[in-house]
């Protein structure tokens, strides 16, 4: 399958992080309303068979990666590079081992790369070579333009219509700032497609109060994007990725627990899916699982599925990364 990329643009807040496996599992959802329960089927059995039709990434602001998750240098060989010289100022003079332990703890927090700093390592990742060039220029390591906030609700009674004594709640809905585009990356045989795919769910409105305007975004295209890549033994990992049998996974991670609930088309009783683990964007794998990738038994009812099919962008660790690795 061919590698493409996509420009998102929000129209509105959204109450979901724009995350791989939920809008895989809209993908879905709106392939069953416009083709039929056949062609659902079809698709997911092609998942399940290890041929899967698409893979998505996780969105990231525009010009970004995720952050490689690589091990931190050991304090001894961090103090050595610092007396040799490798850690250096805009200016060029060279820094000292109290700014550049300053420095490498706002470095280990971004959650981004910039996408060039990316290209240029790529062939060789070392956490002392990312950081090398983040002491040279940090202000081309953006902060996170979405913001975080709570919003207040209340319990409403069904049968009276008015507000629940006690029923006041809070949830999370995130803000991108003004103008701000996020790239997706998709790997697909049919571009166009899954590209009309993806405009209804924008559309119509992705995640969690879709129903009260949030969610909505424009996608489109990205034509300057070419998707040759170089041919790199390892892959950092931009999307999220489970599977019903982990072992084999190899290379540096994170992992997280999470939840969700059932579409309200496909639920029958109870909405939530049992929790499940995942490794999330950011690792840098040297092997993957076997898979498929698609989840079942995470919901009393057996036909709800989660999709958690990897996607990577080639990479390479450099020497004395790899070792720790292996």
């Amino acid at each position: 399958m061919a590698l493409h990329r996509f420009i998102l643009r929000p129209l509105s807040a959204w109450g979901t992080p724009l995350r791989s496996d939920t809008l895989a599992g809209l993908l879905l959802y709106r392939l069953a309303e416009d083709e039929g329960e056949a062609a659902l089927k079809a698709e997911l059995e092609a998942f399940q068979n290890g041929k899967a039709p698409f893979a998505l990434s996780s969105a990231m602001p525009e010009g970004t990666v995720f952050a490689p998750k690589l091990p931190p240098a050991s304090r001894e060989a961090f103090a050595r590079h610092t007396r040799e010289g490798r850690f250096r100022k805009e200016d060029g003079s060279p820094l000292t081992l109290f700014e550049a332990l300053g420095l490498y703890k706002n470095f280990r927090k971004s959650p981004f790369l910039p996408l060039e700093v990316w290209e240029k390592h790529r062939a060789s990742l070392s956490a002392a070579g990312l950081f090398a060039e983040y002491c040279r220029q940090p202000g081309r390591w953006k902060r996170s333009p979405i913001a975080r906030a709570q919003e207040m609700h209340v319990t409403m009674s069904r049968s009276s219509g008015s507000a629940l004594q006690g029923g006041l709640f809070a949830s999370h809905a995130f803000w991108a700032a003004n103008g701000t585009a996020f790239h997706l990356y998709a790997e697909t045989d049919d571009c166009p497609k899954l590209l009309a795919r993806l405009k209804r769910i924008g559309q119509i409105g992705y995640g969690r109060d879709s129903s009260t305007g949030k969610g909505v975004f424009s996608i489109e295209e990205d034509t300057s994007f070419t998707s040759a890549s170089p041919d790199l033994p390892h892959g950092l990992l931009i999307s999220m990725l489970s599977a019903g049998d982990l072992r084999g996974l190899s290379g540096w991670y994170s992992t997280e627990v999470k939840t969700g609930k059932a579409g309200p088309a496909f639920c029958k009783g109870n909405p939530f899916k049992s929790p499940f683990l995942c490794v999330q964007e950011g690792a840098v794998l040297t092997a993957l699982p076997k898979g498929p990738f698609i989840l079942q038994g995470i919901h009393t009812d057996p036909a709800i599925v989660q999709i958690t099919q990897p996607l990577t962008l080639p990479c390479r660790l450099a020497e004395e990364e790899a070792c720790h690795a292996c």
